[in-house]
């Protein structure tokens, strides 16, 4: 996946992703659409098969980036945590 940074401030993300769909985002937006610390989360796919997405946070004042690289992480717990529990 190719990810390019379209504009980042103290307050605002914009990047798009090639190579991937709502596979890969929409557990992100449904996280952050969770935290207190966003503003607005909005996620825009091309024609689906031009696997291109288009997403936009703003925050009411914590660092984008480190945000979005929080929710991944918790992202990433819970996956790992369903995953022992079905491989016991």
């Amino acid at each position: 996946m190719e990810v390019e940074v379209l504009r980042l401030d103290d307050k605002y993300l914009e990047l798009r992703a090639r190579g991937d769909t709502y596979t890969l985002f929409s557990p992100i937006v449904e996280y952050l659409s969770n935290d207190p610390q966003v503003e607005y989360v909005q996620l825009d796919v091309d024609h689906p098969l031009m696997e291109s997405v288009y997403f936009k946070m703003k925050t009411r004042g914590g660092n984008p980036l480190e945000i979005l690289q929080k929710t991944i992480d918790t992202i990433l717990t819970h996956v790992e945590e369903l995953e022992r529990g079905f491989v016991q």
